[in-house]
C-alpha cells in the first residue's frame, strides 16, 4: 500500500443544483445571478445512455476538492447574486445546495453548515443535499 492510499483525507465538490423547472435556462442564470458550469434538458441522453427526466442547471464550487464543506458553502454564496423576484417567479422547490463528501482511509469529515451560512441558503429556499461515500 503506497504512502497516498493510507492517508486519511476527505474531498468535497460542491454545487448549487437546480431541476425540474419549466422555464428557461437563462430565466434560472438571471434568477440567482451567475452563468451555470452546465444545463441539460429533459430527454437528453447522459454518457452512460440514460434519458434525463427533468431540465437541470448546475452551477460547480470552483474551490480544490481539499476545501471544506463549509468552506464550499460560502465559496458559492460569495459568487451567487440572487435577484429575489426572479426566485419567487421560478418555482425553486428543484433548488439544493450539493455536496459530494468522499472519505478516504477512516477520514472523519464534518457534515453540516454555519447557522449564518444556512439563513442565507434558506433566504435563497435552497434544500441541503449531502451524499457521503466511505472508501477504506
Amino acid at each position: 500500500m503506497s504512502d497516498e492510499e493510507e492517508t486519511m483525507r476527505t474531498e468535497v465538490r460542491g454545487s448549487l443544483i437546480v431541476v425540474g423547472y419549466t422555464c428557461s435556462h437563462d430565466d434560472i442564470s438571471a434568477a440567482f445571478g451567475v452563468e451555470p458550469s452546465e444545463t441539460w434538458n429533459m430527454g437528453d441522453r447522459t454518457a452512460r445512455g440514460r434519458v434525463l427526466k427533468k431540465n437541470g442547471w448546475r452551477f460547480w464550487s470552483s474551490l480544490p476538492l481539499t476545501a471544506t464543506q463549509e468552506e464550499h458553502a460560502a465559496h458559492l454564496l460569495e459568487q451567487l447574486k440572487p435577484d429575489f423576484s426572479k426566485l419567487e417567479a421560478i418555482d425553486p422547490t428543484g433548488a439544493s445546495l450539493s455536496f459530494a463528501v468522499e472519505s478516504y482511509n477512516g477520514d472523519r469529515p464534518s457534515l453540516g453548515l454555519e447557522h449564518e451560512l444556512m439563513v442565507k441558503f434558506v433566504e435563497m429556499k435552497l434544500a441541503l443535499d449531502i451524499d457521503l461515500y466511505i472508501f477504506d
